[in-house]
């Protein structure tokens, strides 16, 4: 008696690549032509409408909207963890994708306990920092 065969799934499918890249295009076109200072369709965060605590993502979506537009400044006001990021996620995202056009094998994508750590630190302190109502400080909250 014969068994079918197994079938692998093929990570290689440009069809998955497309939906991602075809997502990631109309949520950056939604985010680009809405501000979300001024249209409520946008999620808000739960703790600050809860508690007034800004939490480390308040104002990454004003961030991203302003880096859409060029205008770095304001993006660093709005968020500044999240805009000191960007660079590192899309050189990260540029390396695992032209690994995957030459046909090499992926990277695992585990992370090393130490690095988890200091971005834990790193979350914390920022989330603290900008809540202290004084005046170095305040620049750290969104506007």
């Amino acid at each position: 008696m014969e068994a079918p065969p197994i079938i692998a799934p093929n990570r290689r499918n440009p069809a998955w690549w497309l939906a991602g890249a075809c997502a990631c295009a109309a949520v950056g076109m939604v985010l680009f032509e809405f501000n979300p200072s001024y249209y409520g369709f946008y999620p808000r965060c739960w703790l600050y409408t809860s508690t007034g605590i800004y939490c480390p993502g308040c104002g990454s979506l004003r961030a991203m909207h302003q880096l859409a537009h060029g205008h770095l400044a304001t993006a660093l006001r709005c968020n500044l963890l999240l805009t000191l990021s960007v660079p590192f996620a899309v050189i990260f995202a540029l390396r695992y994708a032209l690994r995957w056009s030459a046909g090499k094998p992926l990277p695992s994508l585990a992370i090393r306990p130490g690095w988890v750590k200091a971005l834990a630190i790193v979350l914390v302190l920022f989330t603290i920092l900008r809540n202290i109502p004084f005046a170095p400080f305040t620049y750290l909250a969104p506007p």
